[in-house]
């Protein structure tokens, strides 16, 4: 291993993860890399954490198999013994309102989104007994709307658990949350539409990847636990 710390990021492969693993490898950090499906996106991130300099560890499993969590979280502590930080970051987010949501969308929706990352918090606290957790939650969490009712209410209640947790987990395990509004496009929402939300903003622009993963670093740091922070570009008031 190269460095004196190191991270297990979930959903690691893309989009925010891979900038999260990507930043703390720029910052001193061993990364221990979680992905499921996107064994070639991993692979490729792998690497470019590797040409930083920094050790890199690749981790599959599927986050809707809870009961294979601790053995999971073992493996990193085998391989990256260091690791001091948690960022629970994989997540799924699909639309359905109220009435179009089956139970097998809402189970989905609360397995990856909420009862992975509870029992990947527990397994970390238990397995490694000190350290930083970091719940990637969402700005949406204080509105109402409807539109991917299964999503929001999965990332309502981890941001219940993140204060929770931290109370009871203190003083060995900082547990805090980061609340990123719109951040790449997606199936859903393309530039055009980004765009215009950025006009409505009162800051007038959306967070970057690196400022998100900026504010992750942060939080590894200090005394800060409990905490929920907006980085949106005050999306979160409109």
């Amino acid at each position: 291993m190269t460095n004196e710390h190191a991270i297990l990021i979930t959903g690691a492969a893309q989009r925010v993860g891979a900038s999260l693993a990507l930043h703390f490898a720029r910052h001193g950090h061993d990364v221990a890399l979680h992905y499921n499906r996107s064994e070639p996106a991993a692979r490729k991130i792998q690497q470019e954490i590797e040409a930083l300099g920094a050790a890199c560890i690749l981790v599959r499993h599927d986050m809707h198999d809870i009961k294979g969590i601790p053995n999971f979280v073992s493996e990193v502590k085998r391989r990256m013994p260091h690791c001091t930080t948690l960022i629970n970051n994989a997540s799924i987010f699909e639309r359905g309102k109220l009435m179009e949501t089956d139970e097998a969308m809402f189970d989905r929706q609360m397995e990856v989104n909420f009862k992975a990352p509870f029992f990947m918090t527990q397994a970390f606290a238990r397995i490694f007994g000190k350290g930083c957790v970091i719940n990637m939650i969402d700005s949406e969490i204080v509105h109402t709307q409807g539109s991917h009712f299964a999503y929001l209410m999965s990332k309502k209640a981890l941001a219940e658990f993140t204060e929770m947790a931290a109370r009871e987990l203190g003083p060995h395990i900082r547990v805090n949350g980061i609340c990123p509004g719109i951040l790449l496009p997606s199936n859903e929402l393309d530039m055009a539409y980004i765009q215009q939300l950025k006009s409505r903003l009162p800051l007038g622009q959306i967070a970057s990847l690196e400022q998100v993963a900026e504010t992750a670093h942060w939080l590894c740091k200090g005394v800060t636990t409990g905490q929920l922070i907006y980085t949106d570009g005050g999306q979160h008031l409109l």
